[in-house]
């Protein structure tokens, strides 16, 4: 009877004291992703001015903190790399979220990114990038959300972004990238979001880009295209939001954009090609800018009915300013 009772307190004990490891272990991130996180803190660091450490632990507010010596000037920088300490049973947390914008890095986009397998969003917005897109992220199979905008990244943009199936949101924007928009970029048939615009593109926009049937926000605005716009960008029956600021292309503008029913935000400018007159289209906008883009004839009734910014300057309207016009922010 002794013997069991102490047996009894010997499992107790044991019991007691795993369930401690358990409780320990709850918020530590797993080994491999802690010497991912040196690694990319090394790769983004160029000239090793800058020092940028992370704890490898989960804070309660599901984050792991990230601290860059000396600290970046802008007061607002955001580095939300967020955790989740129950997608596995292995006890250890996992970063979902990798977020470092207005960190003024000066090296390259780490490619030992690829080895946090369940990171879903890439933010490297507003920093000092430079190199290209590593190939290595291709294979991170949770990844839908990348936004590199405002770095320095330069040459082609890689064919292989072509195999990041998962992703629905892509911005390139305000980089240095040249060539051809890559027809691979139609793979991505679950995008619904594509920037390209602020770079130096050249060439056409390629006809496998119809292929991105649930696409709600394109732009491609500031950069060296030549062509006409293509006429599937009509097919595109989700867009919300059309940017084309003077990308070089010519028109004229196919008259199926006009009636794509969910368009609110419509902005083309700066753009050589046939008189043409704006068509009638029941359609409500918020945002409607065709700037010198060789219009004629009046302006339709709809068009009186933008709600927020109304935008036809330089170009051969005629008539005049129905009396009752509504307020908008913008006219």
């Amino acid at each position: 009877m002794l013997m069991m009772f102490q047996l009894c307190q010997v499992m107790v004990i044991l019991i007691s004291f795993s369930s401690s490891i358990t409780l320990l272990a709850s918020d530590q991130l797993h080994p491999g992703e802690v010497e991912a996180l040196r690694q990319i803190g090394k790769t983004v660091n160029k000239d090793g001015q800058l020092s940028l450490k992370f704890d490898d632990r989960c804070q309660q507010e599901g984050v792991v903190k990230a601290v860059l010596t000396p600290a970046p000037p802008n007061s607002e920088v955001n580095g939300t790399n967020e955790c989740n300490c129950s997608i596995t049973d292995d006890n250890y947390c996992h970063i979902t979220s990798f977020q470092l914008k207005d960190y003024s890095l000066p090296g390259r986009l780490p490619p030992e990114l690829a080895n946090l397998t369940y990171v879903q969003k890439i933010d490297f917005t507003r920093n000092y990038l430079y190199g290209t897109i590593p190939v290595e992220w291709a294979s991170m199979k949770n990844l839908f959300f990348i936004s590199l905008t405002a770095n320095r990244l330069s040459g082609n943009i890689p064919g292989h972004l072509g195999n990041f199936s998962a992703l629905t949101y892509l911005s390139l924007e305000s980089n240095q990238f040249s060539g051809v928009v890559p027809p691979e970029l139609g793979k991505l048939v679950n995008l619904k979001t594509l920037i390209l615009s602020g770079n130096k593109l050249v060439g056409t926009l390629p006809e496998e880009l119809a292929q991105i049937k649930n696409l709600k926000d394109f732009r491609v605005s500031d950069n060296n295209l030549k062509g006409t716009v293509p006429k599937f960008i009509g097919n595109w029956t989700q867009l919300q939001r059309l940017e084309l600021y003077a990308t070089g292309l010519q028109g004229p503008i196919p008259r199926k954009i006009f009636h794509l029913e969910k368009l609110s935000d419509l902005r083309i400018t700066d753009m050589p090609g046939p008189e043409f007159q704006l068509p009638n289209a029941t359609i409500k906008r918020d945002n409607l800018v065709l700037r010198n883009i060789n219009l004629t004839g009046t302006i339709p009734e709809d068009a009186w009915k933008v709600e927020k910014t109304l935008d036809l300057t330089f170009n051969k309207l005629v008539g005049e300013i129905p009396p009752n016009t509504i307020q908008r922010q913008f006219t």
